[in-house]
């Protein structure tokens, strides 16, 4: 896995710090197989499930902490082994204003499962494999990135050491407005994940002409979505930035979309 993998591990990792009343997810149910750290998901290749204004959500994150501290944070001295990693703060950082929001204050809640090795349920030990549930009732909704700001124990020359570092970039989502009778209508167009790795999902453009330019301005393809909800794929884009242009009866939109492998 790469460095995206464990990013997203820790992430898990810290975003469950409150929150007992939830069914506890199962640290056993994901195979790393022989990795020494890793996510699932990854924030790369799989994905938070899809977070919608009003609606119940619940997913899990699966973790493996790595054992040293030189993989979280390489200037580590002496390469010293993971005391645990703790959370400091999560927060959900919207992509188009750039304003931060605290996980909690958007109606979610994580609830982290360590085995007991721990008093704390949200400290986690270096080289152990955790997870974490996440609930709650999305009160807000937007194009948001996930980011975790965590400290990381290690023992250096017999004193313990807090290294802070900070996890960000990964999708979170919250799409929709609930109307009057409490069910989701999409309100403006959106593209997620973004970064993509060759597929997305375009809502909210139902109805509308698709054009996907490169930033050369080439016309890559031209589609008209069918659906509120439609699942596109475009393999084989090389890295970089794209612009997706919607017009509609409502008018003109240009969206940005990023590529990524």
């Amino acid at each position: 896995m790469n460095f995206y993998s464990f990013r997203f591990a820790l992430v898990a990792s810290f975003l469950m710090a409150a929150g007992a009343s939830f069914a506890q997810c199962d640290p056993e149910e994901v195979d790393f197989g022989a990795e020494p750290w890793g996510l699932a998901p990854d924030g790369v290749e799989t994905f938070f499930d899809v977070a919608e204004l009003g609606l119940d959500y619940a997913d899990d994150v699966h973790l493996l902490v790595p054992s040293f501290a030189s993989e979280v944070v390489p200037e580590t001295p002496l390469d010293a082994p993971i005391d645990s990693v703790v959370i400091s703060s999560v927060l959900l950082v919207d992509t188009i204003s750039g304003d931060t929001l605290d996980f909690i204050d958007a109606g979610l809640s994580y609830a982290c499962n360590n085995l007991g090795d721990c008093v704390d349920p949200c400290t986690f030990l270096g080289g152990g494999q955790y997870c974490a549930a996440f609930t709650g009732v999305p009160t807000v909704a937007g194009e948001f990135m996930l980011s975790l700001e965590v400290q990381v124990w290690a023992t250096v020359f017999g004193f313990p050491l807090a290294t802070p570092f900070s996890f960000s970039g990964f999708p979170f989502p919250i799409l929709g407005e609930v109307d009057g009778i409490g069910q989701m209508e999409v309100t403006a167009p959106a593209v997620f994940p973004n970064p993509h790795n060759g597929q997305f999902t375009l809502t909210g453009a139902e109805g509308s002409q698709a054009t996907l330019w490169s930033a050369d301005g080439q016309r890559l393809r031209e589609w008209t979505p069918r659906s509120s909800r439609e699942e596109v794929v475009v393999d084989g884009l090389p890295e970089g930035l794209y612009f997706l242009e919607l017009v509609s009866a409502k008018g003109r939109e240009v969206l940005r979309v990023t590529s990524v492998r």
